[in-house]
Parts: C-alpha cells; structure tokens; sequence
C-alpha cells in the first residue's frame, strides 16, 4: 500500500477518533445518568457511527487479502455504521428495563421515609443515598441536586421523568400532583405506586419465563438437530459405500 494512501488514512481516522469518541462517552453518560431522551439523537452521533465503522474496517483490510481487502474492509465498514443505531437501541432497552426493575424498590424506600413523617425532598435525599448503585440511584441524585437548586419537588420529579421516558414515573408525577391537590397523604401515593411497579415487574418477568423454551426451542433446531446429521452423516456414507462395491 502507498505510503500517502497511509498518510490520508491515519489522518482521516484521526479527525473521526476525536469526533467519534466524544460521542461515545457522551453516550455512555447518558446511560449511566439515566438520561435516555438524551439517545434519541446523541452528540456526533453520525460521526461516531463512521467512526465504529472505520475502526471494524482497518483490522480486516491489513489481515485481508491484497486483491480484495479494500472491498472486504469497506463491506465491513458499512455493516457496523449500519448496525450501530441497533447497538444503541439495545444498550437503551437493557437500562431501561434496569430502572424499571429497580423502581418498586425505590419507590418502597421513599414511601418508607415518607410514612415516618419525613417530607418528599428528605425522602427523596434518602432514597439517592441509601438505595443501591445504578442508574436509577445517579436519576435521584441528580433530583436532589436539582431541587437544592431551588426547584419544586414535583417539578424535578417531571424533569427527570422526561429525560427517563418511563411511564410509571410520569403516572407517579401525576399522582402526586392530584394527592397534593385533594389532600391526600403523598406517603400513601407512593406506596400504591411502589406495589403497581412490583406488580408490573413481576409481570414482566412471567412473560420472559414463558418466552424462554420457545427460545431454547430456537437454539436446539439451530444448534443440535444440524449436529446430529452431520454425526450421522459419516456412517451412512460408509454403509452406502459398502453397497455399492458389493
């Protein structure tokens, strides 16, 4: 390969790594954060796409054959800019059902400070330092800073159900805006909201256990029955070549 097609080849990859980079740790932020609006368009987010492309395609074009190692890297480099956005919507989907199994934990938490007299932002400050680390945990953190900030309780609460996108947050939001409108004890919201949210995680984990043999069902077609032709293969082509000399 020419050295100035080297050249143009390292500084291209340059330029894409600073790029491509920062949205990589701009993603990897949001998802720590909980911040999932923030994905729907991330930060460079086409640059980091050609980026992971590019970065897939050097090793095959250097390890490829000479004649066809362009073609084998650029195919390569199409494939992972076209499967970057499933990435993401897997990383997305996996801390999304994260924060909704953690939920009916926390919210037990918050009811617990609430029902012994605390007010919603103590509880709130309780549940962000003594809940377990996750997203969800860094989500009330960032509530606690936001109202320390001087904003409402409930109005940081919205904001957070807004950069989360989960509709039990945002049930829960309304909850308490109505308990705070008709006097009806926030603690005794929250608690109904923390059994609704076990409830529906339970759910959830029924539907993945009744999905789960039609899933080993898939892997013993794909994966045992092909094995099993081919371990009997050898045999057969032995007996039918013993008849066919006799």
């Amino acid at each position: 390969m020419p050295l100035f097609a080297l050249v143009i080849l390292a500084a291209v990859m340059f330029g894409l790594s600073v790029f491509g980079l920062r949205g990589l740790m701009d993603i990897r932020e949001a998802l720590r954060s909980a911040d999932l609006n923030r994905l729907a368009s991330p930060a460079h987010w086409q640059v980091t796409r050609a980026w992971l492309g590019l970065a897939a395609a050097v090793p095959v074009f250097f390890t490829g054959l000479a004649n066809g190692a362009w073609l084998a890297a650029a195919a390569v480099a199409g494939l992972g800019y076209w499967v970057a956005p499933r990435f993401l919507a897997s990383a997305r989907q996996r801390v999304e059902h994260e924060l909704l199994d953690d939920l009916p934990v926390h919210l037990d938490l918050i009811a617990l400070a609430m029902e012994a007299g605390w007010a919603l932002p103590a509880a709130l400050a309780t549940c962000a330092h003594r809940a377990p680390d996750g997203a969800l945990r860094r989500a009330w953190m960032r509530v606690v800073l936001d109202i320390h900030g001087g904003a409402e309780p409930l109005e940081a609460l919205r904001a957070m159900e807004q950069r989360t996108g989960l509709k039990p947050l945002a049930i829960l939001v309304t909850a308490l805006r109505s308990a705070e409108k008709f006097g009806i004890p926030a603690a005794q919201v929250v608690r109904e909201r923390a059994r609704q949210s076990a409830a529906q995680r339970f759910a959830r984990a029924e539907r993945l256990a009744r999905a789960a043999p039609l899933h080993l069902w898939a892997a013993l077609v794909l994966t045992i029955v092909p094995c099993t032709f081919v371990v009997l293969a050898f045999p057969l082509a032995r007996m039918l070549a013993r008849i066919v000399g006799q």
